[in-house]
């Protein structure tokens, strides 16, 4: 069993070297990933279910820094040039792809979650 805590650690890895993403950022991603998959924000999660809570937040995350950055801009002078509107796009395909592989995911996890049942007929038509 795995505790909040523990999974916004890995998801601060998984995030190093990205500018303003800090220990805040990743718990709020990884309680929302926790709402989104019926888990209590403060209850431990099984091992089966760690990945894909990770996947979500990763992916949450990422749209998030995309939303961020949406308003950089680009800048030209005489002596230099900054070009930053590209980097909001850039987030969003990631976050595009990382969505793409928490479905995969989540389609190939077969614990029993769906359930298919035909019921009796009000009429009893068919029944001899």
């Amino acid at each position: 069993m795995t505790d909040k805590q523990t999974l916004a650690e890995q998801l601060l890895t998984r995030f190093r070297g990205v500018p303003k993403v800090d220990m805040t950022d990743c718990k709020s991603w990884i309680e929302r990933s926790m709402r989104e998959h019926d888990y209590a924000i403060d209850q431990k999660v099984k091992p089966e279910d760690a990945r894909l809570i990770l996947a979500y937040a990763e992916y949450d995350g990422t749209q998030q820094i995309a939303l961020r950055t949406a308003h950089y801009f680009a800048y030209t002078d005489l002596e230099e040039r900054v070009n930053k509107v590209k980097v909001s796009e850039q987030y969003r395909i990631m976050a595009a792809r990382l969505l793409t592989v928490y479905e995969r995911m989540r389609r190939q996890d077969t614990r029993g979650n769906v359930r298919f049942t035909i019921g009796k007929r009000a009429d009893r038509r068919g029944q001899r």
